[in-house]
């Protein structure tokens, strides 16, 4: 039995790649590159153009912060151990997925979700600056 991949939110997509600088640094269609932002995808995939130009190793990239910009989408603000990381690589990533998902309009249930972001913010603050007090 086969999992098959869901389709591609284009929206979503074209917010990670610009997190990750590619209408700037690999896209070829000049209204990305001056814009700085994703202009183009592909009608039957709904992907960004310039992930065609990627070479497998930055492709593994985008796709892995694009789920975790799509889990930052539908989880966040529901109860769970998600994204409580105060510090380390999982922290930076959750933080990125947040900001990239905060883009995104479509989000379900937006006032408990920007609710809990903020109140994350608060907590992050916190572990910072007792990080900070104990260096």
């Amino acid at each position: 039995m086969s999992r098959e991949k869901q389709p591609i939110d284009t929206h979503l997509a074209a917010r990670t790649a610009e997190a990750m600088a590619l209408p700037l640094m690999v896209c070829r269609h000049r209204d990305c590159r001056r814009g700085q932002r994703c202009r183009w995808h592909f009608k039957s995939t709904g992907e960004p153009g310039c992930l065609r130009n990627l070479d497998a190793g930055q492709r593994a990239i985008f796709d892995r912060l694009y789920e975790d910009a799509r889990f930052a989408r539908e989880f966040l603000g529901w109860e769970g151990p998600f994204f409580e990381d105060q510090s380390g690589p999982q922290r930076m990533r959750d933080d990125l997925a947040i900001a990239i998902a905060r883009n995104v309009s479509n989000r379900y249930l937006a006032q408990r979700w920007d609710a809990t972001r903020r109140a994350r913010e608060k907590r992050m603050a916190i572990a910072d600056r007792l990080a900070g007090a104990e260096d």
